[in-house]
């Protein structure tokens, strides 16, 4: 068999067995082990009918992957009320060419076939959910992905572009931040992934670059109205009208893309283009709006015209009859916080995704928050730093900190470490770069460089032999020995190995400061002389999208009060194969501190939208709460105009859940009585109890059950107590891992079996707040707290039965229930939660959304 066929074919295997593993993984909840994997490559083979000797080399290729691939998409499905012909879900083509190719550009560069495979279907997974080129009855979707920050969103987006242009969209526009770097970074992605062409106003042919190398498409032809290029007048490579009326091409198949800068000019002027040229006609717009939390925002007070950006955006999709924005970004909390009744007749609706979010979850090699700030690897990652109070004073600059010094130092020999391991491999070594970010005032910035530059020529000077000092030398032997324990051994490089290296990385060396005025920029792709050595000094430009290439060595202590700020200001996160070890961040106890609060409160919100993707819920049928940190917001004020504060701790409190549908009581009867089946004999004393219960028996019972009455499931009281028992459990020392589970009945009357067990059923007459629910109104008596063990014999009040109650154990309460007065007898169930006292549970302030503002009122 040809070499060619026969990787062909292993690819094909390879696929298979990732997918059958993913059903497995799903069905089990189970992480596939080495057995399971090599049953599930053997049936592939099986399936696909291939011989069995390439069952190693398929084995090797998927358990050679699960470190480096991209990790699945969790999309929210789009549940939607729409009219005619136009569902809110439709299943795009697979295998389409631009996607097809891009695909093969992301082989070349070393993606593993899994990860390819995932990509292809999570970016049919938010295809789907944008509108279907092929209704031509009008349209607009309005969704959001959200991803970690630098993991790849870039990558996501891109491959989105390729099979939504397959797909039938003809006009592409990328909202590419709101610098000229930002904007010319997405430019050069899209160039390389999408036209496969690098665009230039300089005159003559553009060279073929990325996907361009590949393979042309036949039959396509697109045209970029924007350009790389830095300089050339006011918009540089942005959008400009004259020069689209010369580069744009006239006939059949044409697709139109722009990667614009979010300027409202420059997007008004485009809006002008597409509808005086009538290019908007053409075919449905996607809008990609790249960092959307910033800037996109309507931030003005209600009843006022929108702020001029948002605008914007909204009368570009207006412009045109069929639509699609899809916000990407790693902080979502804005974009959550948008009220999607907002809107006009001039503007359009406002940006919230109200028809779907999507969850790019980061694969294991992404070096992100929890990694960086739990330890969990037990390297040392973290450097506490307390010597810069003095440094940056309001009129001038004090001593250089010996904290930034030594940062100076190490970056200088983690540098050389991995050009020693880069050479193991006989592999040329990769861009080298620091990050200094420090204060946002640029005078203050300019001084910073130059104190860095100073102490990089000392070294320089103090190291070169045989002119250099014996006091710099000793220095960097002192610095490597007390960082070189926390090297992954099989990658250890000693101090002897070191040195060889260290006067090329100090020759190369670069001091770049990076701000809106010095104009410069990182681009490492056109850099001469080979990789780049840098430290990058600076403060907005280095803190939001701009990617740092092979970044190690972080000083940050510029600090802010704005979870979202905070967040993107992590440009150390990323990917970092064959340095991990290597990557430091120096920063204060208190940024630290803070940094760990809204790492917390990030992943709780990621947990809200995991729940609302296993629902089925729509983000219109789904409230979502943000936790605050003390001291913060999670984004600017201007921003949360439609949401509310509260305060929330559920230490003490007794919730009462007995608000459902009619539709809905059958379900929550039987799903109770199965879970009271489950729990064997228990223990009468008032009503049959259960102690010593583990928390994951009743975890799923609590997950389905119906509070609300529609079938979204998770809201309310449940959600609240559910998110409070999670927070409680990563608690040092963790609670609420064990339970009391009661059922609680009358003690006279008709006994009815109920799982397993007799009871006497609770009569209630339902309040009537409409015909489809059913609300009990209070049915928990404090004295039901009795049945918690410790609770206190003399107490009356709840207050007072729960003082005896240990802090680590919860009460769960079933109430079966049978309804009367009504004209027909229903059976179903209501349940209480009640939780000890627990000073140590500090309450915690949460940002509501509308949604969940209309949930919390009951009007949901």
């Amino acid at each position: 068999m040809a070499e060619g066929q026969e990787l062909k074919q292993i690819d094909q295997a390879v696929a298979v067995t990732v997918s059958m593993l993913e059903a497995f993984h799903k069905a089990s909840g189970l992480t596939p082990g080495a057995p399971q994997v090599r049953q599930q490559a053997a049936a592939a083979l099986q399936m696909l009918g291939l011989t069995d000797n390439l069952l190693e080399e398929v084995v090797r290729q998927v358990e050679l992957s699960q470190d480096t691939a991209l990790d699945g998409l969790f999309v929210v499905p789009a549940v939607v009320s729409t009219e005619g012909d136009d569902p809110p879900v439709w299943e795009p083509a697979t295998d389409t060419p631009l996607a097809r190719r891009y695909l093969k550009l992301l082989e070349k560069e070393g993606w593993p076939v899994d990860a390819r495979v995932r990509l292809g279907r999570t970016t049919r997974s938010i295809l789907g959910r944008c509108g279907n080129p092929a209704v031509t009855a009008p349209w607009d979707r309005r969704g959001m992905v959200v991803g970690d920050v630098q993991s790849g969103k870039t990558t996501s987006y891109v491959s989105l572009i390729c099979a939504a242009i397959d797909a039938g969209y003809r006009n592409i526009v990328v909202l590419g931040g709101r610098t000229n770097d930002l904007r010319h970074q997405t430019q050069e992605r899209v160039d390389l992934g999408v036209t496969g062409r690098e665009s230039s106003r300089s005159p003559g042919t553009k060279p073929k670059i990325g996907v361009g190398l590949i393979e042309a498409i036949p039959g396509l032809t697109t045209v970029s109205l924007t350009t790389q290029d830095h300089v050339g007048g006011k918009a540089g490579g942005d959008f400009s009208t004259k020069k689209a009326n010369i580069d744009s091409v006239s006939g059949d198949n044409i697709c139109i893309i722009a990667v614009v800068k979010k300027h409202a000019d420059i997007l008004n002027k485009l809006t002008g283009w597409f509808t005086g040229t009538g290019k908007g006609e053409a075919g449905p717009l996607l809008l990609i709006d790249d960092e959307a939390d910033d800037a996109s925002i309507d931030t003005n007070e209600p009843g006022e015209s929108p702020t001029a950006i948002n605008a914007a955006i909204r009368l570009l999709l207006e412009s045109v009859k069929q639509s699609s924005y899809v916000a990407y970004t790693a902080t979502p909390y804005a974009n959550v916080m948008i009220d999607p009744e907002d809107g006009d007749k001039t503007h359009g609706d406002n940006l919230f995704p109200r028809n779907f979010i999507a969850l790019l979850t980061a694969p294991p090699s992404y070096f992100g928050a929890r990694r960086f700030l739990s330890r969990v690897d037990g390297t040392e990652q973290l450097v506490e730093i307390e010597d810069t109070g003095d440094w940056i004073g309001k009129d001038k600059l004090g001593n250089v900190p010996d904290s930034l010094c030594e940062a100076i130092r190490e970056f200088v020999l983690v540098s050389a470490a991995r050009r020693v391991r880069r050479a193991r491999e006989q592999r040329p070594r990769q861009h080298e770069t620091m990050l200094v970010h420090a204060t946002v005032n640029n005078s203050t910035q300019v001084q910073v460089e130059e104190q860095i530059q100073t102490e990089v020529d000392r070294l320089r000077a103090g190291w070169d032999f045989p002119v250099g000092t014996a006091d710099v030398r000793q220095e960097f032997e002192t610095t490597w020995k007390a960082m070189e324990k926390n090297q992954v051994p099989a990658l250890a490089v000693s101090w002897e190995e070191l040195q060889n290296d260290i006067s090329g990385v100090l020759e190369k060396l670069t001091v770049e400061l990076i701000n809106g005025v010095t104009k410069k920029n990182l681009d490492y792709r056109r850099a001469t002389g080979g990789a780049l050595t840098v430290i990058a000094v600076g403060g907005l430009k280095l803190s939001r999208g701009l990617t740092l290439e092979g970044l190690t060595t972080s000083y940050h202590t510029r600090t802010t009060k704005q979870h979202d700020t905070l967040m993107q200001m992590c440009r150390w996160f990323g990917y970092r194969t064959g340095y991990e070890d290597l990557c430091r961040l120096y920063s204060t106890g208190d940024l630290l501190r803070a940094f760990r609060e809204v790492m917390e409160s990030d992943e709780e919100l990621r947990e809200e939208l995991e729940d609302m993707a296993s629902l089925g819920a729509s983000p219109m049928e789904f409230g979502l709460r943000v936790r605050t940190s003390p001291g913060m917001t999670i984004t600017g004020r201007n921003k949360l105009k439609h949401a509310v504060t509260v305060r929330d701790a559920l230490a003490g409190k007794t919730l009462e859940v007995t608000r459902t549908s009619r539709a809905d009581s059958s379900f929550n009867d039987e799903l109770l009585q199965k879970l009271v089946s489950s729990l064997g004999d228990g223990h009468r004393t008032d009503s049959l109890t259960w102690d010593g219960v583990p928390w994951t028996v009743i975890e799923e019972t609590l997950e389905q059950f119906r509070e609300l009455p529609s079938t979204v499931g998770l809201n309310g009281k449940i959600a609240r107590a559910l998110s409070y028992i999670r927070s409680a459990q990563s608690a040092s020392p963790p609670r609420l891992l064990t339970w009391t589970v009661a059922l609680a009945g009358l003690r006279e009357g008709k006994f009815d079996p109920y799982g397993g067990q007799q009871v006497i059923r609770v009569s209630r007459t339902p309040r009537k707040d409409e015909d489809t629910v059913l609300n009990f109104g209070a049915i928990s008596d404090p004295a039901d707290e009795h049945l918690a063990r410790g609770a206190s014999a003399e107490g009356k009040t709840r207050k007072q039965i729960k003082q005896g109650r240990p802090k680590d154990e919860g009460l769960l309460i079933i109430y079966p229930i049978a309804t009367s007065g009504s004209g027909e007898t229903i059976t179903t169930s209501g349940l209480a939660i009640s939780f000890p006292e627990d000073k140590d549970m500090k309450k915690r302030t949460y940002v509501l959304n509308p949604i969940a503002q209309l949930q919390e009122a009951g009007h949901l």
